[in-house]
Order: C-alpha cells, then sequence, then structure tokens
C-alpha cells in the first residue's frame, strides 16, 4: 500500500482535498452519451419513446423532447430508432482531478452542480486510477446506486459505523450490499465508547471481523474541524498503523 492513489468517489460532496497540502490539480471533464434527434429524419413514429426506461425522450406531435438529466446513456433509443435518426452527443457531467501532494495522491470527480446521477461520473474517474497502483477508494455513503458502483470489483471493503441505532441501521444494509457483490468485507467502528448497539457482539456473531475502532475523543472532531490528518498525532497514528496492518493481513490472506 506504500505506492497507494487515494480515490475520492463522493463525486456529489468530495472531501479528501481539504487535507491535501500543497499540489497542482490537473483537471479534465467528463461526459455521458444522450441521444440528438435528427428533425429532417424522424417521423416521429414513437419507438424511442417507447423503449425509455427512463422517460429520458418524449414523443410530441410535432417534435421529439429529450431529458437529458433523465438519461441514462443507455443508448436504447437510437438502437431502436427505425430512422437511424438519433445519434448520441457529450454531455458534460463533472469534472476529474487529480494532484500530488505532500501526504498523498489523489484522484476524485467533482460532479456539477444540478446533475441528478452520480454513477457515470463514478466510472469515468475509476479508469483514471493509474495501472499498477493500488487504489484506496473513499466512497459515498448509503446503500444508492453510487456506493454500489464505487464499491463493485473491490478486493475489500472496510464499512465505516458507530455505535448508535442510526449507523447500526446503515451497517445491516451496507452489508447486505456487500454480501450481494461478493465483495470481502470488514468493520471499522468510529465513536468507539459511545453507548448504543454492540456493534463488536453483532459482527462477532456473524463472523464480520472488526479492522479497528476510533475512540469518541473531542481531540478528534477538533482537529478533524481543522482540516488536520490524525496520522500525524502519535497517540491517533496508531489507530491507522494498525488500521493499515489489518488491511494488508487481510488481503494477502
Amino acid at each position: 500500500m506504500d505506492d497507494s492513489v487515494l480515490v475520492d468517489l463522493d463525486v456529489e460532496e468530495p472531501n479528501c482535498y481539504l487535507f491535501q497540502k500543497g499540489g497542482v490539480d490537473t483537471t479534465g471533464e467528463a461526459s455521458r452519451p444522450v441521444p440528438s434527434v435528427d428533425s429532417v429524419k424522424c417521423t416521429l413514429c414513437g419507438k424511442c419513446g417507447e423503449v425509455c426506461e427512463f422517460h429520458a425522450i418524449v414523443v410530441l406531435p410535432r417534435e421529439v423532447m429529450v431529458f437529458e438529466e433523465l438519461c441514462h446513456g443507455c443508448g436504447a433509443c437510437s438502437l431502436f430508432c427505425p430512422e437511424d435518426a438519433i445519434s448520441e452527443k457529450g454531455h458534460l457531467v463533472g469534472d476529474i482531478v487529480s494532484t500530488s501532494g505532500d501526504a498523498y495522491d489523489l484522484l476524485y470527480g467533482r460532479l456539477r452542480v444540478g446533475e441528478a446521477m452520480p454513477t457515470h461520473l463514478i466510472r469515468e474517474v475509476r479508469k483514471h486510477i493509474p495501472e499498477g497502483r493500488q487504489a484506496v477508494v473513499d466512497c459515498p455513503p448509503g446503500t444508492s446506486c453510487a456506493p454500489v458502483e464505487s464499491i463493485r470489483g473491490a478486493d475489500l471493503c472496510i464499512l465505516v459505523t458507530e455505535p448508535t441505532p442510526f449507523g447500526f441501521h446503515d451497517l445491516k444494509l451496507a452489508l447486505g450490499v456487500t454480501e450481494k457483490l461478493k465483495v470481502r468485507t470488514a468493520v471499522f467502528i468510529n465513536k468507539h465508547g459511545l453507548p448504543g448497539p454492540d456493534i463488536d457482539s453483532f459482527c462477532n456473531d456473524n463472523g464480520i471481523p472488526v479492522i479497528g475502532r476510533l475512540p469518541l475523543d473531542r481531540d478528534i472532531a477538533e482537529r478533524y474541524s481543522r482540516g488536520e490528518l490524525l496520522t500525524r498525532v502519535a497517540d491517533h497514528r496508531r489507530v491507522f498503523e494498525s488500521l493499515r496492518d489489518g488491511i494488508k493481513e487481510m488481503l494477502t490472506t
């Protein structure tokens, strides 16, 4: 993991860059394909609207309307158009940013304001992970399409939770996702020491390794709010060194 790159796939609100000191950003644009209708060829037959599962294209009596924000770029409309009147054009969804800093190399996506679907940008960011380098991926929270796309194909997924009813509820949902994706999973407990659900016992009963615990500590919250890396504080660094060693062990067994 020494030659690893940090990849922030929480493209709707990336924040790993806040901890990056120094370095120069390299930014590129990412687009997804959306239909473009040739009004000369189009006979308004309605086939494109019929095959669109996402209601992104609607055939009216005198024109075809395309709702680019709803389009998933599946290509069904152009494939089934009997008049070959639909081609594809690029719809800008966001930026892909890479930077090298004094602590780590970072790659992340930045979704455009107003874009409803982050999954295409997530896929594009993943394509830019340098070949041959280990990627440590910061995934978006929850169990919707974005985290599923981020976790898919991973060697190991670390689910970060906390001993609260809300955290425990989401942990069980996330475990269901990693099980479906057949991704090996471990748990890291944040704010350990809070009175609440017994995460350790739950994981032990279900054969899920707990790979680390970060205690409830005001100093951690204050340092985080200032954008400081906890690994630079001796007491906190030991937690993450143990986490690193645990990940290495799981990846090699």
